[in-house]
């Protein structure tokens, strides 16, 4: 199974960061990058894009993990993170604080029972992401809405950390597609 879903086989970019971090990777260093932009900037898209430049390029697969922020906060375990590949992508992490705060309308409190839950897996994300920050000689590329909302889902001290090791690339809202149904 490839790392790169169906949907994204062709995706392409040439944003000028995701150069620079698969060529670093590329040539056997380490390279970290902080992909943001608000929704419909193509994050995800130009994630993958990277991604399909370094597996074109030879780089293996086996070598690459994707999480989506939903996924890995709901089956979280410390090693995990230790035990990633040398290349690490987490897609949406900040997309909780997101909905939360381009919420349109009011939002219903969630039962006792429910808030524990999402606490629970707010920090399992928080401390992956923390653990991810300390690794030395790990590449990741993390997508998120904001440095702000990124403080938000992972804390002030790990945001701190993760601005003074990684590069930043910050893509421009985009057009929403329209639906014909």
């Amino acid at each position: 199974m490839s790392v790169i879903p169906a949907l994204f086989r062709e995706a392409e970019t040439d944003d000028p960061a995701i150069a620079q971090w698969c060529s670093t990777i590329l040539a056997g260093d380490t390279a970290r990058l902080l992909l943001l932009g608000p929704h419909w900037s193509g994050k995800t898209h130009t994630a993958y894009a990277a991604l399909r430049r370094l597996t074109t390029a030879g780089y293996r697969e086996a070598d690459i993990t994707v999480h989506q922020a939903l996924d890995l906060k709901s089956t979280y375990e410390p090693g995990t993170i230790e035990n990633t590949t040398a290349v690490t992508v987490i897609d949406d992490v900040t997309l909780s604080v997101d909905l939360v705060r381009e919420a349109t309308r009011p939002l219903q409190s969630d039962p006792a029972d429910v808030q524990a839950t999402m606490a629970l897996e707010a920090g399992a994300l928080a401390d992956a992401i923390a653990r991810l920050s300390l690794l030395p000689h790990r590449s990741w590329l993390l997508i998120a809405s904001s440095t702000e909302r990124l403080s938000e889902a992972v804390g002030q001290e790990t945001t701190d950390r993760l601005l003074a090791v990684a590069d930043l690339a910050e893509l421009q809202q985009r057009p929403r597609p329209t639906q014909n149904w």
